[in-house]
């Protein structure tokens, strides 16, 4: 029998689960990825100043933004005629840095 990696192994909640699921569908995305990163970096911004940090057009930096304000990742705010975007929280970012240097590590190993 195969032992317990964690003695406090907890079973989400169903609620949990599917919340944790919708924000991992989210998350893979390389294009949300890069956003997310660009948000990181500079703290807020709007639609044009990101469109530069991406490989895609305007339109589509939009539509991905959308995704990720309905997912909560990101806030919005406008002030005049701007609309700015800032991560929500830091879970998102958190997340996509851990994992991306644990394929890192694991991609130096060899």
């Amino acid at each position: 029998m195969e032992e317990d990696r964690s003695p406090d192994v907890r079973r989400f909640s169903e609620e949990t689960l599917e919340s944790l699921a919708s924000m991992l569908r989210v998350l893979a995305d390389p294009t949300r990825i890069r956003l997310i990163e660009a948000l990181q970096a500079c703290d807020r911004a709007t639609v044009s100043e990101l469109t530069g940090r991406v490989p895609v057009g305007q339109q589509g930096v939009s539509h991905q933004l959308l995704l990720l304000h309905r997912a909560g990742c990101v806030t919005r705010r406008r002030e005049g005629v701007r609309v700015y975007y800032a991560l929500r929280d830091w879970s998102g970012w958190w997340l996509v840095r851990e994992l991306a240097a644990e394929i890192q590590s694991r991609s130096d190993a060899g």
